[in-house]
C-alpha cells in the first residue's frame, strides 16, 4: 500500500516568516488546496465594504472567535476532510491545534525567521498586506495581537520547523523532506 500525504498540514509562524510561501509550494507540488483563515475573514470584510486592513482583520477575528471559539474556522475544515487535503496558512490558537490534532495523520510545520527579515519582507510587501504605514516600532508590537500570543508555543508543537533564511532552493528542500518524512 502506497504511503499517502497528510490530510490537513498546517503552519505556524510569526507574521512574515514565510508560511504563505510555504503554502503555495505544499499546494502547486503536492496538490492541497489552500484553507486560510485571513481570506475567510478578508471576505467578511470585503463582503461588507471594510478596508481589508491588519487591523480590521484583527479585530474582525478577535469579535468571531472570542464568541464562537478559537477553533471555530478548524471544526468547519475537519468536518468537510471529504472535500480534499488541505494546508492550513496560519495556525494561530492552541485551541485550533487541538482540533486539527485531531486528524489521524495531521502534520505541523513551524516557520521561523529573524525580526529583522520578517519586517524588511512586511515592508516590500506592505501594499498588498495592507500596512503602508508599518513602522519597526510597531512591527514589534505585532506579537502582542491577540492572533500572535500563542505562536510561541504552537512553535514547539511543530512536528518540524524550518528555517526561512530566503534561500528558496533551502527552503523547498526542507518542505520536501518533510514530506518525505511523513510518508515513508
Amino acid at each position: 500500500m502506497a504511503a499517502e500525504l497528510p490530510e490537513i498540514i498546517g503552519l505556524v509562524g510569526p507574521i512574515r516568516a514565510g508560511k504563505t510561501t510555504i503554502t503555495k509550494h505544499l499546494v502547486d507540488r503536492y496538490g492541497y488546496s489552500l484553507a486560510s483563515n485571513s481570506e475567510v475573514l478578508r471576505k467578511i470584510l470585503s463582503d461588507v465594504g471594510m478596508a481589508q486592513s491588519r487591523d480590521n482583520l484583527g479585530s474582525l477575528g478577535n469579535s468571531i472567535f472570542s464568541i464562537f471559539g478559537n477553533d471555530l474556522i478548524a471544526r468547519h475544515r475537519v468536518e468537510n476532510l471529504h472535500l480534499g487535503k488541505i494546508v492550513v496558512d496560519g495556525i494561530r490558537y492552541t485551541d485550533e491545534l487541538a482540533r486539527y490534532r485531531e486528524v489521524p495523520g495531521f502534520r505541523l510545520i513551524g516557520v521561523q525567521a529573524s525580526v529583522e527579515t520578517r519586517f524588511e519582507r512586511a515592508i516590500l510587501d506592505a501594499e498588498v498586506c495592507k500596512d503602508i504605514e508599518l513602522t519597526r516600532g510597531k512591527f514589534d508590537e505585532l506579537v502582542y495581537s491577540r492572533s500572535e500570543l500563542d505562536v510561541p508555543e504552537l512553535l514547539s508543537k511543530a512536528d518540524r520547523v524550518i528555517y526561512n533564511n530566503d534561500d528558496m532552493a533551502q527552503l523547498w528542500l526542507e518542505v520536501d523532506q518533510a514530506i518525505l518524512s511523513w510518508i515513508a
